[in-house]
């Protein structure tokens, strides 16, 4: 069974100024108990081991939700939603920063050519987000 696990974390930035995230895992296991356990090993081995830069001021990690995958659905489904209050604040954001799988792949969408493409390095310099919708 595949299970999506999204966790949201407290974590200090520069001057010990306050900061928060959010991440998502997704791991193979039998139960949900087995899946979180399997979560919890390999955030701490990213964490401890790995010394992962984007884990390192991360203070407080939280389980928000563990989504269980029996099937591979054809339709498009909704997974998790999140709205907050107020402008898009300063943030750092990038796709499976800690993978060490090729089995796995992260696409974003490019305008130009309205189709997906590999992700770039996450070295590459910043481009602003184009909308791939937009509501009136």
């Amino acid at each position: 069974m595949l299970y999506s696990g999204h966790f949201s974390f407290d974590e200090t930035g520069e001057n010990n100024n306050e900061r928060h995230g959010y991440f998502t895992c997704i791991v193979n296991a039998d139960t949900p108990e087995m899946a979180l356990r399997k979560f919890r090993k390999r955030i701490v081995y990213i964490k401890n081991e790995m010394k992962e830069p984007l884990f390192e001021t991360i203070q407080c990690i939280y389980v928000e939700d563990i989504v269980e995958i029996s099937d591979t659905p054809d339709d498009a489904i909704v997974t998790r939603f999140q709205s907050s209050e107020g402008p898009f604040p300063r943030s750092k954001s990038c796709s499976l920063p800690t993978s060490d799988t090729v089995k796995i792949k992260a696409y974003q969408w490019v305008r130009e050519a309205d189709d997906p493409r590999e992700l770039p390095d996450m070295n590459e310099e910043y481009k602003e987000a184009v909308p791939f919708l937009q509501f009136s």
